[in-house]
C-alpha cells in the first residue's frame, strides 16, 4: 500500500514538472517570438508631473531610441539623465507594454526669483535654478540687493550666505505665515541687513540681521493682534531690529 501512495506520488510530480517545463517553454518561445518581431520596441513614450518645463524639454535629457525593445531600455539610467535637468528633483521610469515608457516627474518647486547678473529662481533647499522657459510668470518675491562679490550659480546649492539666510526667512514665512508670503514683493539684503517690501503698498518691514526667524514669528504675532483693523497700507514702516519692541510709523 505504501509503495502504491508512493508510486501516486511520484507520478503526479513528475506530471505537475512536465506541464511546468512545457508552459514555461512556451512562455520563453512566445517571448523569443515577440522579441524577433520587435513586439515590444518603444513607440511612444508619456510624461506625467511635469509643469514648469515642457515635457519635450525632459526628453532632450535622454538618449531614448524608438523601436528599441522595452526590455533593453535602461531604466535607471534614464532617471539618471532626467535628473540632470535643474528642474527635476527625481524621476521615475517604468514600461508600459507593449509599446509605451511612462516617466513621473518631481519637480523642484521655486519659492523666489533671485535678481542678481541675470534672474534665476531658487527652492527652499537653496538649490538655483535658471528661469524657465515661461520667463517671470511665477507669483514669487525676489531677493535682490547682491554685489558683483556674491557668487550665484544655477545648477546646485548656493553656497551663498546671505542667500541661504533669506530663502530660510522665506522658508519660515511659507510654511508658519503662509497669508504673508504672496504679499511679498522683494526681500532685499545690504550687508548683512534684511528687509521685506510688501507687494501693494510697499511698505518696508526692517528684519535687521539676527534671529530672523523670531522676527518672523514676531511680525506674525504683530499682525494677528492688529491684522483685523489694520492693513499694510496703513504703515510706512515696521521695524523688528530692536529687542522686545516694535517701532512703526503710520503713514499720513
Amino acid at each position: 500500500m505504501e509503495s502504491e501512495n508512493i508510486k501516486t506520488y511520484l507520478t503526479r510530480l513528475l506530471t505537475a514538472v512536465l506541464v511546468v517545463g512545457m508552459v514555461g517553454g512556451f512562455a520563453y518561445g512566445v517571448f523569443k517570438y515577440a522579441k524577433a518581431i520587435n513586439l515590444f520596441g518603444l513607440e511612444k513614450v508619456v510624461v506625467s508631473g511635469a509643469s514648469l518645463i515642457p515635457n519635450e524639454k525632459v526628453l532632450e535629457y535622454t538618449d531614448l531610441e524608438f523601436g528599441r525593445s522595452l526590455f533593453d531600455l535602461p531604466l535607471d539610467s534614464i532617471q539618471q539623465q532626467i535628473s540632470q535637468n535643474p528642474f527635476v528633483l527625481a524621476a521615475q521610469a517604468s514600461r508600459q507594454f507593449p509599446r509605451t515608457l511612462f516617466i513621473e516627474v518631481h519637480e523642484r518647486e521655486p519659492i523666489a526669483y533671485i535678481n542678481h547678473s541675470e534672474f534665476s529662481c531658487v527652492d527652499e533647499y537653496g538649490y538655483i535654478m535658471p528661469l524657465p522657459p515661461a520667463g517671470l510668470t511665477l507669483e514669487m518675491p525676489i531677493l535682490s540687493g547682491f554685489t558683483e562679490d556674491d557668487t550665484i550659480k544655477t545648477g546646485g546649492v548656493t553656497g551663498n550666505r546671505r542667500v541661504q539666510h533669506m530663502v530660510e526667512v522665506l522658508t519660515e514665512i511659507h510654511k508658519i505665515y503662509p497669508q504673508l508670503y504672496p504679499e511679498i514683493s522683494e526681500l532685499v539684503a545690504a550687508g548683512q541687513q534684511y528687509t521685506l517690501y510688501t507687494a501693494d503698498s510697499a511698505t518696508r518691514v526692517y528684519l535687521g540681521e539676527n534671529d530672523l526667524h523670531h522676527k518672523v514669528r514676531l511680525l506674525e504675532t504683530f499682525w494677528d493682534t492688529i491684522g483685523q483693523k489694520r492693513t499694510w497700507a496703513d504703515y510706512e514702516y515696521i521695524d523688528l531690529r530692536y529687542k522686545k519692541q516694535i517701532i512703526v510709523r503710520e503713514r499720513t
